[in-house]
């Protein structure tokens, strides 16, 4: 096994592992290796999304493996880690504007005839999601409030959202840490003090330590 730490990118909906690059860079150059997962987000089913992210995560060869997933890839992080239990070598997990109470704008599109567009993906929680994490990892969500997006569109500006994802959704009870960002939706991928945050969560479990040590 590999002394060096590893993290694993998880990307949203629609998304391809590519857009996850910048992030990548980002964390090799504090150190980390990392590798992107890639996965058919509405054209295959959430057991074979679980499937083949458990052949990933059994393929690195690292002591301590880390989740930074992006919206949908929270979700199905959440999934794999239900779905093993506690034989996992999951360390911790962090969610990027993750709709873990699921998506008011999925169920939007649902109920306009629209689900078609979103595929298989409405079964992996978008639709409708268990609001708690009960599990033994410490899961840090990170929320955008930039409010650039469809969002606002069709609820108004009732509540802060990063304009795909309400901050309301990105809670789940059990969680370790919640944290809000001035960010859209996609520029919460795109910058350095969302990454900046993440890595403070997977050395401290929180987004606020300033201390040196890791946890």
């Amino acid at each position: 096994m590999s002394d060096q730490a590893h993290i694993v990118l998880i990307h949203g909906l629609y998304m391809r592992p590519l857009v996850m690059r910048p992030m990548a860079r980002w964390f090799e150059a504090q150190g980390y290796s990392t590798s992107s997962f890639g996965y058919k987000t509405t054209s295959e089913s959430l057991e074979l999304n679980v499937e083949n992210l458990s052949s990933h995560l059994s393929s690195i060869n690292a002591n301590e493996i880390f989740l930074v997933c992006h919206s949908l890839g929270g979700l199905l992080a959440r999934a794999y880690v239900a779905s093993v239990g506690e034989d996992h070598t999951i360390r911790k997990v962090v969610t990027i504007g993750t709709p873990h109470q699921g998506a008011a704008i999925a169920r939007w599109m649902k109920s306009k005839k629209l689900g078609s567009l979103l595929g298989h993906s409405m079964e992996k929680g978008l639709i409708k999601n268990r609001s708690d994490w009960d599990l033994d990892i410490p899961l840090g969500s990170i929320a955008g409030d930039g409010g650039i997006g469809f969002l606002p569109l069709i609820k108004g500006n009732a509540e802060p959202s990063d304009g795909t994802v309400s901050v309301s959704e990105t809670h789940i009870q059990g969680e370790t840490d919640h944290i809000v960002l001035h960010y859209s939706h996609i520029q919460l991928i795109m910058v350095a003090e969302v990454y900046e945050k993440a890595l403070c969560f997977i050395k401290h479990s929180n987004f606020t330590s300033d201390s040196s040590g890791s946890s």
